[in-house]
């Protein structure tokens, strides 16, 4: 059963309660109000054909009203066939040009033009209304009836579903059985548009969910035999057959195993290959029909394990995705087999949404087999889903006020650990170190008070505006390193924080681009006629305060023209903001004072030369050396820290934890004791 469906069928039923309302209410019900817009055409049609006194009535008068809307474009859409046939036996027998014209212009009249526009098409029949024309607009037409009919069939199910759930009576009604005779079954062997059979479908799904006993009759079993054919019939739209199978249910639950069955006894791959592809999708359709209506039907189970076996990665995964919809003990069992699937798809799936994976099973278990994928797998993606899972896991049993709540903290922590000391790559530890970071924000209360303060002051902040943040002033003086720790977990997908401390500390998000005078150096050496125009020239970073968290995303993917800007290592799949930019060194020279940059992987400390006239001798020669000192920053981090020394700037690096060494990675560019004397 679609999760369409559902939720048209509920909201349809909670829009009426049993009682009379408005048609146009009847007929957005269930519908998203940026998808309204697409169906005003449509919705507007229908309000015309009522009359004012069918604008306010029950279900079924409305339901009545829709039926006669979907029969008229049926009917136009059977006449605009006719009138199309007999044009083409027309044109085939036409003599001479005039004869032609004259059925060129007779056609475009049965397509509804009036005295205008056929006064139009005469005269362009010299230049470019021809045969070719008229039947393209014939073609429009039948396309804009076709749509029509299909949203109307979709809006017959929803209206008709709520008169059924008020009088379950309605299916023994002359209007019923005209419905089902009639028009359900024009639609449901309709030879155009796809989108035509797959409403009707639905439509008949729809009010069977509200019937709990059908008039088992030679009719009834018509219907139930035409939906069982569409179920097995491989060469039909796979969405046909997933609304086919949706109705099935509905109309027999105790009989779509059988034809569930069917489809799944032939492996995806020894299918043909014309329906391999709609196989698939059908499959995952099952999958979720399955997990939805586990308990209806004793067959699923086992239906539901030869799914989960599946051949196809992609079906294994759509049961991955439907977990919460199994009762818990089944849904423990299948995450454990699926842990440990040979597609990194699948296993990756079970960590992609952790809020809905904690429906199926408990926060205990879901640590246990996070650390588990942490301890055994080699896939990275597989790795990085599962890291990103940590602190999602951390925030969701934080907010849930989970009784195992330190449990299940010290379990992700010491998985995250365990997991940095397989050294599996450079990559994978920077995820690894981003992951315990934002693990600590969630599952430490003093970070997450100022977590909410500064994304208070920030949350609308626009680039390189400055903020007072007084608020922060009790935490700078008590906590420093605690809130520079969460600038750097807040700037992991955002612009970099820059504070400036003081009496009155102040906020800035991303930078200032300035007049500098490494830049004036630059392109006065550079010069060059492709540079863009209207453009500065002279302008670099320059950063506000001394406390920085660089953004960990924000970096040029290859190299550019202008150097020392935040460059992403491959390798590392980060720009290294540990590692301090030019730009930053040249701050601390302006500011006089100790530069601290906070990072996922820890502090980075620049101690500037004491006095004026050093500074400014220091601040004068890195501007002159920028380019070949940006450069090798990205090339050779060590010999630039070695060369940041040579000018008397002492460039440290420490973790943030004394009992957790950092990164060897990163720890090797800053020698001995992370660069400290």
């Amino acid at each position: 059963m679609s999760v369409l469906t559902k939720i048209d069928a509920a909201d349809a039923r909670s829009l009426s309660g049993g009682q009379e309302c408005q048609l146009r209410d009847r007929l957005e019900a269930g519908i998203a109000p940026k998808m309204l817009p697409v169906y005003a055409d449509i919705h507007e049609e229908i309000l015309a054909l009522a009359s004012k006194e069918m604008e306010y009535a029950g279900a079924r008068q409305h339901a009545e009203l829709l039926e006669k809307y979907c029969a008229d474009q049926s009917d136009t859409i059977t006449r605009l066939n006719t009138a199309e046939q007999g044009f083409q036996r027309r044109m085939a027998n036409a003599v001479d040009e005039a004869e032609e014209r004259a059925a060129i212009i007779d056609f475009a009249r049965e397509l509804g033009g009036d005295r205008r526009q056929l006064q139009s098409d005469r005269k362009a029949l010299d230049t470019y209304f021809d045969g070719d024309a008229v039947v393209e607009r014939f073609q429009k037409r039948v396309g804009e009836r076709e749509r029509a009919l299909a949203h109307g069939l979709n809006r017959l199910g929803v209206i008709s579903a709520d008169a059924a759930a008020q009088d379950p009576m309605m299916v023994d009604s002359a209007f019923f059985v005209e419905l089902s005779d009639n028009l359900l079954a024009e639609v449901r062997s309709w030879r155009g548009d796809a989108r035509i059979r797959c409403a009707a479908h639905s439509c008949l799904a729809m009010i069977a969910q509200q019937v709990d006993h059908w008039p088992f009759g030679v009719w009834f079993e018509a219907v139930l035999s035409a939906t069982r054919r569409v179920c097995l019939d491989e060469s039909e739209d796979v969405w046909v057959q997933c609304a086919a199978f949706d109705a099935l249910l509905a109309l027999s639950p105790k009989s779509i195993s059988t034809a569930i069955g069917a489809r799944l006894d032939l492996p995806l791959s020894e299918k043909k290959p014309q329906v391999r592809d709609n196989e698939l999708f059908l499959r995952r359709h099952l999958a979720r029909l399955l997990c939805r209506n586990f308990l209806l039907n004793e067959h699923f189970p086992r239906l539901l394990t030869k799914l989960a076996e599946d051949e196809s990665g992609a079906v294994r995964q759509s049961v991955v995705d439907a977990l919460e919809l199994l009762p818990k003990d089944v849904a423990a069992s299948l995450f454990k087999q699926l842990r440990d699937d040979t597609d990194p798809q699948v296993r990756a799936a079970l960590f992609a949404d952790v809020p809905r994976m904690l429906l199926a099973i408990t926060a205990e278990d879901y640590a246990a087999h996070v650390a588990h994928i942490l301890e055994q797998d080699e896939d990275e993606f597989v790795l990085r889903i599962a890291l990103d899972a940590t602190s999602a896991l951390t925030a969701f049993s934080r907010q849930a006020e989970l009784d195992q709540l330190e449990l299940v903290i010290l379990r992700i922590q010491r998985a995250i650990i365990s997991f940095q000391k397989r050294h599996l790559s450079p990559k994978l530890l920077r995820w690894a170190d981003e992951a315990n970071e934002r693990v600590w924000l969630a599952s430490d209360p003093v970070a997450l008070e100022i977590a909410g303060v500064i994304a208070e002051v920030t949350h609308d902040q626009l680039e390189a505006d400055i903020r007072p943040i007084r608020s922060l002033k009790p935490w700078l003086i008590e906590a420093p390193q605690a809130v520079g720790r969460v600038m750097a977990v807040m700037a992991q997908n955002d612009f970099g924080l820059s504070l400036k401390i003081g009496r009155r500390p102040q906020i800035q998000r991303g930078e200032w681009i300035k007049r500098r005078l490494w830049r004036i150096f630059f392109e006065g050496r550079n010069s060059a006629t492709d540079k863009r125009q209207a453009f500065l020239h002279t302008t670099g970073r320059q950063y506000f305060g001394t406390m920085l968290a660089p953004s960990a995303r924000m970096a040029e993917l290859a190299p550019t023209k202008v150097p020392g800007e935040p460059l992403v290592e491959s390798s590392e799949g980060g720009w290294r903001n540990y590692l301090p930019l030019l730009d930053q060194v040249l701050a601390a020279l302006d500011h006089g004072k100790t530069l601290t940059l906070y990072t996922s992987a820890g502090i980075t400390e620049l101690v500037p030369p004491f006095g004026l006239w050093q500074r400014a001798r220091v601040f004068w020669c890195i501007s002159r050396e920028f380019a070949s000192l940006a450069q090798l920053r990205n090339r050779e981090p060590a010999e630039f820290l070695d060369a940041l020394r040579a000018h008397g700037i002492a460039v440290t690096f420490r973790g943030y934890d004394e009992e957790r060494r950092p990164n060897p990675e990163i720890a090797q560019f800053f020698g001995e004791n992370g660069g400290e004397a």
